[in-house]
């Protein structure tokens, strides 16, 4: 007689077997299902990760001054918002005038790959019979550039759409992660009846556990990942500004920070910007600023993050590099950002699965 154990395996085992033909099928049409799944939950993800990074906060002001949790949140938010302000009200007269100094500069650019161009190229053979090649190849580059521009301009409707949407679903998540931090006693409490009703203790058990597990994971990586970027970007500044003395070394800096919460590859995008930005009036201060980033990778890869972070992921680069190009894949920035966490939280799981199966078969 089959046991209801049997069923839910079996029920399981289809429901992957239709992912999996699904998959196969028709890859794209799954990957874009995928992500509009999760779009559709985004304010609720949103909702969890702000709840995550303003619960540890809040739980201070409790312990703290042991004042009502209402009244601890809307401090806690307060305070939020306000570095949040200050942050923007320095960034952005920063960030203006980086932009009008690079349209300025424009010019400055267009001379200089003409000045190499007609110094160094129409000195060799090689390099004149590949130059109409190379003409009808940037005419080919400026039309295609030309054709993106016309086309962005004719979804501008589209665009601000997307971008109300984003808004929308931030504003929404902040409202959810007020509720979810108010009532997160209530809230697990209720998933833990619903769980143990319908399933059995031992699954249950396993259930919480993986998510106690998620929890730490997600917490851990978020929080020290911000904590070392902004290390990070607090370094790049002070060297920036008063060791190598080039421009725009605010700006700069926070495109550090900022690229450095991107696992693996946000450190290599983050030293563009300020490479080339100083190329432009210094190749030697550039040079020196690869320098600088290059130490400032090593120390913050061998001592800075090990000693902030520590081992809260625990996954190798083949992982690291394999989640991130998944997550963008399918989910954009969101899913870069949270790719790692949840790659480490899938390890996990496979591993206490797999030395649990050894177990067993180690006692039989």
């Amino acid at each position: 007689m089959i046991s209801k154990e049997d069923i839910k395996h079996y029920i399981f085992l289809a429901l992957v077997a239709i992912l999996l033909y699904k998959f196969i099928n028709n890859p794209m049409q799954f990957i874009s299902g995928i992500g509009g799944f999760a779009n559709f939950f985004s304010p609720f993800l949103i909702g969890i990760l702000i709840a995550l990074l303003i619960n540890p906060l809040v739980m201070f002001f409790e312990k703290k001054f042991n004042l009502r949790r209402l009244l601890n949140i809307l401090i806690s938010y307060i305070i939020v918002f306000i570095l949040i302000f200050l942050g923007f009200k320095l960034l952005i007269p920063s960030i203006v005038d980086t932009l009008n100094k690079l349209i300025q500069e424009i010019p400055t650019y267009i001379d200089m790959i003409n000045t190499f161009l007609s110094k160094y190229m129409t000195k060799a053979e090689f390099f004149n019979s590949i130059a109409p090649h190379l003409q009808e190849n940037l005419n080919s580059i400026l039309t295609r550039v030309v054709n993106i521009l016309t086309t962005f301009s004719s979804n501008l409707l589209v665009h601000i759409s997307s971008i109300t949407s984003l808004l929308f679903d931030i504003i929404m998540g902040l409202i959810l992660s007020i509720y979810m931090i108010f009532d997160k006693e209530k809230i697990g409490l209720g998933c833990k009846k619903i769980l143990y009703s319908t399933v059995s203790r031992t699954k249950a058990d396993e259930t919480v556990e993986f998510f106690k597990m998620s929890h730490d994971i997600f917490y851990n990586y978020i929080i020290g990942k911000i904590i070392d970027s902004l290390i990070i970007g607090a370094i790049a500044f002070v060297g920036f500004q008063f060791i190598i003395k080039i421009d725009n070394t605010l700006f700069l800096s926070f495109i550090v920070f900022l690229t450095n919460i991107i696992p693996y590859f946000g450190p290599f995008i983050g030293a563009v910007p300020p490479i080339l930005m100083t190329l432009v009036y210094s190749p030697v201060k550039a040079f020196w600023v690869a320098i600088f980033i290059l130490i400032l990778q090593q120390v913050d890869g061998n001592f800075i993050g090990p000693k902030v972070m520590g081992d809260s992921v625990g996954l190798s680069p083949l992982w690291i590099i394999s989640a991130v190009l998944i997550g963008s894949n399918l989910f954009g920035l969101i899913g870069v950002f949270l790719s790692v966490p949840v790659a480490a939280v899938i390890k996990a799981s496979i591993d206490k699965y797999v030395e649990k199966r050894l177990y067993i078969n180690d006692s039989k």
